[in-house]
């Protein structure tokens, strides 16, 4: 993961700007290149020869990366040798470190070296950058395309297109011959990969290559302190960018994550209160109902019908076994319930208890009475009546009715 934001770190974007000077004028080649999910994409191709024109474009905002390819520019060829200042000056004898920056490439039985007066370079950023470009990158000589020719179709080990002319070994792929001349003409389309590309274009292709994928390849630019300034700034831009939206993404993930965590409890919360409140009813109820029999019991004390099991008791165990069906609630409990007879007569119902009330479901119910039968002072339970009493209704009313054994010592 840490590798992957590293390679965001890296320029995305860049145009690749080759400026040619020659008797036939001023041509600058623009190649502007793009960075995205490890491929590279030639997003535009264009060409002035004006500065004004190259003010005037609309891609300011993008670095650039600058190979220089004019008259000022000396390349020489020599035997392979290791480069200091005494044979650089027995290459190019007006040699000095302090006025001329010098480029060199390594080939397979030769060696070349370009040279370029320091001043001519920093009159060339200064053109730039008063046309409002910032230069993160400077090539001087041909050797930058020793990048890209594996990307070039070719047809054996020759490359010959706008001037150039290099032969490369079939095996190891370093240079074995370079010339330059107006005569060097490619003779067939040329393509970077699959993407077809004018010959022209192919040199600030391969500037805008080097300079995104620096680090991967040899470094052909020259070391420029103030270029690097301007690339490292880029750099920190780019940096900034990427930790701006990783910052934004974490952010996110976290309010998202909170979300989740708010939405759940929440839920949870009014789940448990929804609980809480029909347990608080049922206890109401009972309450009530508890109250009412004992008004009851106090009556048939009075009237000397109290006797055998506790009717405390019963309640008390009917209570116990409805617990765990907190949404079924009780509306009436009648112990030995009178009856009219013949005469209108007061029957005495023993041993029997007459429970009504509401229950969401049938299943729900016949629960509560398995619960119920597990006691050993019941004798019997049945259902008499189960239905809605009103459409509107959400609960279902029944009235159940229990016959228990008297002789159970119950208090």
């Amino acid at each position: 993961m840490l590798n992957r934001i590293k390679e965001k770190y890296r320029l995305n974007t860049c145009v690749g700007v080759s400026l040619r000077q020659d008797s036939a004028g001023l041509s600058i080649r623009c190649c502007k290149v793009k960075l995205e999910k490890d491929q590279l994409e030639i997003e535009y191709t264009w060409e002035v020869d004006d500065w004004e024109l190259i003010a005037n474009n609309k891609y300011k905002d993008t670095p650039i990366a600058l190979h220089l390819d004019s008259r000022q520019i000396l390349i020489k060829e020599t035997a392979p040798m290791d480069l200091d200042e005494e044979r650089l000056k027995s290459i190019f004898p007006s040699y000095d470190g302090d006025r001329f920056y010098h480029g060199q490439l390594q080939g397979e039985s030769k060696q070349w070296v370009a040279f370029v007066r320091k001043d001519y370079i920093v009159e060339m950023i200064d053109r730039f950058a008063v046309s409002g470009y910032q230069v993160i990158k400077v090539f001087i000589g041909p050797f930058v395309l020793d990048a890209i020719l594996g990307q070039i179709n070719s047809y054996g080990d020759a490359y010959t297109f706008d001037g150039h002319s290099i032969r490369i070994g079939a095996e190891n792929k370093q240079w074995q011959e370079y010339r330059y001349g107006q005569e060097f003409e490619s003779r067939f389309g040329l393509k970077i990969g699959d993407h077809p590309i004018r010959p022209q274009y192919v040199t600030a292709y391969a500037t805008a290559f080097s300079t995104l994928m620096e680090g991967y390849f040899p470094e052909y630019g020259l070391l420029i302190p103030e270029v690097e300034e301007q690339r490292q700034s880029w750099l920190e831009k780019q940096k900034f960018n990427v930790n701006l939206l990783i910052l934004g993404a974490v952010f996110f993930l976290l309010l998202l994550a909170n979300t989740f965590l708010f939405s759940y409890y929440y839920q949870e919360n009014m789940a448990l209160g929804d609980r809480v409140s029909s347990q608080q009813n049922t206890v109401q109820d009972l309450g009530k109902l508890e109250g009412g029999i004992k008004g009851n019991e106090q009556l048939l004390t009075e009237l000397g019908w109290n006797g055998g099991v506790s009717k405390a008791w019963l309640l008390d165990q009917i209570g116990y076994s409805i617990r765990q069906f907190t949404q079924i609630s009780l509306a009436q409990i009648q112990v030995n319930p009178q009856s009219k007879g013949q005469g209108n007569t007061v029957i005495q119902q023993a041993d029997q208890i007459i429970i009504k009330g509401n229950s969401p479901t049938l299943e729900m119910l016949n629960l509560w009475l398995r619960e119920l039968k597990n006691n050993p002072w019941i004798a019997k339970v049945s259902i008499e009546e189960y239905g809605n009493s009103r459409q509107d209704e959400t609960m279902d009313a029944f009235t159940i009715k229990i016959n228990y054994n008297d002789k159970v010592e119950g208090n």
